[in-house]
């Protein structure tokens, strides 16, 4: 089984476990594909490439492998409907990103879109994060919620 259709297989599953689980099917869907290289200068040129592709990209994040060496992550950010053939288009797209610059690819993921829930996360003004709603005064992050929607993956 090639690699794209191991990533197709997954997407697969990821979707039929969200809507097994109750997940709204009709909602857009923030779609993280997670990217990580031990180099951060070619990371930096995948997130470049990514974002002239049309994509936004998370800040890269420092982590331990499991060898103990830097390891450099971050994640290519769309928001699409939860549909196998849309996820598949971007991973024949993002992929040829990281061939060409040795990257990692470790897959995708999404939150739970409760489809009962009162409101959402973009808010009055459409925007995915409200900095006033999510930034203290300070500039320290703080969630009224107890606990965080599980990301799925």
């Amino acid at each position: 089984m090639s690699k794209l259709a191991e990533l197709q297989a997954e997407t697969r599953e990821i979707i039929e476990d969200l809507l097994n689980d109750g997940s709204e099917p009709n909602a857009l869907y923030i779609i993280e594909h997670h990217i990580a290289h031990h180099d951060f200068d070619l990371l930096e040129k995948i997130a470049v490439d990514a974002f002239k592709a049309g994509y936004e990209v998370s800040e890269a994040e420092e982590f331990k492998d499991d060898d103990g060496k830097p390891i450099f992550c971050f994640d290519i950010i769309s928001e699409v409907e939860l549909k196998a053939e849309i996820i598949d288009a971007q991973q024949k797209e993002i992929l040829p990103l990281l061939e060409k610059h040795n990257g990692i690819y470790d897959g995708w993921g999404t939150y739970f879109e409760d489809p009962n829930a009162d409101d959402d996360e973009y808010g009055d003004d459409g925007e995915f994060l409200d900095d006033e709603d999510e930034y203290g005064d300070d500039g320290e992050f703080f969630d009224d919620e107890d606990e965080e929607e599980p990301r799925v993956h």
